[in-house]
């Protein structure tokens, strides 16, 4: 093919390079994805399956379409793609995903339990409280369909017994996305240990989620 579509594929590895060196992944866990434009057909960057990032390259960066068939590398898309594409299919605001396997996220993911708003930056860029999905096995339909119903319109959604899916506009937004949800599971963790995990009152969620809606260009 022509196109390789070498600067998209770029992107994707800056991607992943950031996220390896912030910690939110480690080993071949975890997975990131951008949607391509293109004239008659919309493509997807997306990492391949298993494999291990310190050597990850810009050949394990893959171009597939949307039914995760493949246009560009000869690797094995991310089990997780299913998921990746539901996401995209349910947001056309979304165009880029990434999914880690960030301790503090993963552990309140485990925990079955949702991220409630105790910052103001989480509600603003995240959209609220990070919810956590019903359950699906890993690379399933039914996790994609479970982590798509429980994302809603927000950046943010918990896996449960798997780790944090983060949603962007562009891939320098989900990475920050994904980044500031591991932050906020660990200062719910801390201050819950600390006995006064208060949360933000919910005037001042619902005047941070119109902030986030009008961001996202979403109808009031």
């Amino acid at each position: 093919m022509s196109n390789d579509f070498l600067e998209e594929r770029q992107q994707v590895l800056d991607a992943v390079k950031r996220i390896v060196a912030a910690g939110l992944v480690s080993g071949a866990s975890g997975n990131v994805s951008r949607r391509i434009a293109t004239p008659n057909v919309e493509l997807f960057a997306v990492t391949a399956s298993r494999v291990p990032y310190h050597r990850f390259g810009i050949d394990d960066v893959l171009v597939v379409d949307a039914e995760i068939d493949p246009v560009v590398g000869d690797g094995i898309p991310s089990s997780e793609s299913l998921a990746h594409m539901a996401v995209y299919a349910a947001r056309p605001d979304v165009g880029a995903v990434i999914h880690t396997h960030s301790v503090y996220a993963s552990a309140f993911a485990v925990a079955a339990q949702p991220i409630p708003c105790v910052l103001d930056e989480q509600v603003v860029i995240l959209g609220g409280a990070v919810a956590v999905a019903e359950y699906g096995a890993s690379a399933s339909q039914r996790l994609a369909d479970n982590a798509v119903a429980a994302l809603g319109d927000r950046a943010a959604v918990l896996l449960k017994h798997h780790g944090l899916l983060g949603v962007g506009s562009d891939l320098e937004e989900a990475v920050a996305v994904v980044d500031l949800a591991e932050r906020v599971a660990r200062v719910r963790l801390l201050s819950m240990q600390l006995g006064a995990a208060h949360e933000l009152p919910s005037a001042v969620v619902s005047a941070e989620q119109l902030v986030y809606r009008m961001m996202k260009g979403f109808k009031p």
